[in-house]
Formats: structure tokens, sequence, C-alpha cells
């Protein structure tokens, strides 16, 4: 049996003083709600209930099957977005192989190795995907009606599939995009995974690994990165405000939690998710929570 140890991060262990500089300096921390887009809970459930039982053991086999139980560790966001708020400032994504977080004393990196260690998925070139000598698409042509087909379209397409050969291809691809690539259910899908589950030995060898970690990193690296807030004086003069750069939402009314700080609405975080979340006993959980300021 194969035990897969969730872990946050591969810390090295590093004396950094006062010398790194964090995205987000601690002063300027704030408490959020996080989204978690790998939809886990429903779309397993989802799964479950559709495949039958031989397929759900096809399905073991698979390049996902060690993951069909994913859905039992418990997101926390909390977590999730204390750690963003630790990330070490002065890191290009697109020239990194992973990024780097300050937790107490030490400097923890995630990175594409712990990445392909935590989530068992395959690493690799993504090679290109082609249709052949027709440029139709068999399933799209058979269960969608738009060209551009959104994650809510696939799952209500995979729900309502009769064909047992498509329901399985489809639950491929629906776990692929939904719980794997972590997308916003009103985000297209790539249509090229339509096109790659025709052939199961070519979707089971694909680099999902690959395709996943760059969007895993890309959501944390585009998490929010700058918090400013100015709130009504003593004398109650003014209207305050808060917002957080590099999106379009404001709080005109300066709405503070009880510790007196500032809540935004809450960022997104897409990609594989659970590959950045702590399971277990790990110690660097305490780091993460002493220094989020709730």
């Amino acid at each position: 049996m194969v035990v897969y140890v969730f872990t946050l991060f591969d810390i090295v262990f590093e004396e950094m003083g006062s010398n790194v500089e964090l995205v987000w300096p601690e002063a300027e921390a704030y408490s959020s709600r996080v989204n978690n887009c790998s939809h886990a809970n429903s779309s397993l459930a989802a799964i479950r209930a559709k495949l039958s039982a031989e397929q759900l053991e096809q399905f073991k086999t698979s390049c996902f099957g060690h993951l069909l139980n994913i859905d039992k560790i418990q997101f926390s966001g909390q977590i999730v977005h204390g750690a963003v708020l630790r990330r070490v400032a002065g890191q290009g994504v697109k020239d990194l192989d992973g990024l780097s977080f300050l937790l107490g004393c030490d400097v923890a990196q995630f990175t594409r190795q712990d990445f392909c260690l935590i989530t068992g998925l395959r690493f690799g070139e993504v090679p290109e995907v082609s249709s052949g000598e027709s440029d139709e698409i068999r399933l799209q042509e058979r269960y969608f009606i738009d060209e551009g087909i959104t994650c809510n379209a696939l799952e209500e397409a995979f729900l309502r599939c009769t064909e047992e050969d498509d329901i399985y291809k489809l639950a491929l691809v629906y776990f692929a995009e939904l719980v794997v690539l972590g997308r916003d259910k009103h985000l297209n899908i790539n249509l090229n995974y339509l096109t790659l589950v025709e052939d199961l030995d070519a979707f089971n060898r694909y680099p999902w690994g690959s395709v996943s970690f760059d969007k895993t990193q890309d959501s944390l690296f585009s998490a929010p990165t700058k918090y400013v807030k100015s709130f009504e004086n003593e004398e109650g003069r003014g209207k305050g405000k808060s917002k957080v750069t590099g999106t379009s939402r404001r709080n005109e009314k300066g709405k503070k939690d009880k510790h007196g700080e500032a809540q935004r609405s809450g960022w997104s975080f897409k990609g594989f998710t659970y590959a950045f979340q702590v399971h277990g006993n790990n110690v660097h959980v305490s780091y993460v929570l002493f220094f989020f300021k709730t």
C-alpha cells in the first residue's frame, strides 16, 4: 500500500533574521475568506453517484485513482491565507521552480518536486494534443451546444450522460478540470482534453502534475499583494475606505472586524489547492497561525 504524506512545504532551514522582505509586511496582514476552486467534495460525490461499481474500479486504475479520497482532507482557508501573507518578496513566478515563504525563522519552499511527491501526478513536457485529420471533437459535438464549454456545462453533461463509455470519459475530464486543475466553474474548459480522453492510455500518460503545478503556483503568485486602508478618525469625520490593489473591490464603509482590521470579501485559490494544504500534525502550522493576525 502506498502512503502519501501531505505536508505544506519542503522546509529549508536557514537563519533569516531581519533581512528577508515579505511581499506582505506583518503590520499589513489582514483576515480574508479563501474560495477553494478545487471542487473535490462536490465533484467526487457526483462521480461516486454516477459511475457504476465497475467504472469506479476502472477509475481507481487511472492516473487520478490514488486521489479518489482527496475530499477527506479538510481545506483550511485560514492556514492557506496565513501562509500566502508570508511569501518572500523578490520572486518572479516565471523564473522559479517554486515559491518561498517565511515561517518562523525558516524559509519554506513549495517546489515542483514537493508538488510531485504530494500529489503523485505525472510530470514532464506537455505535449500538443491533436484531433487528427478532423477538426471536430466527438464529445463536444454530441453533448454540448456552445463552442465554449464552461465547467458548469461539463458537469451538467456528465450528469445527464447515459452512454457508458462516455460517462467514464467525461468523469475523467470532469475530475481533471474541477479538482486537479481547480478551474472556476464559470470558466471554459480546455477542449483539447475532450480529444485527449478518447485515447485513455494517452490521457493517463499526460503530465497532469506539470499543468496543475503551474496553475497552482500562478494562483499563489497572483494572490492579493497589497492592502491599503484608512478609517474614520476618532471624531468620526470623513468616510473610511479600504481596498486591495490589483482588484476593483472596495469597502466604502471602511468596515472593521472585531479586532479593528479591515476584512476583504475573499480571493479565489485556483489549481490543486490540496497540495498546498497542511494535513496532519505539521509543526509549521503553528508558525502560520501565529503570524496570521485574526
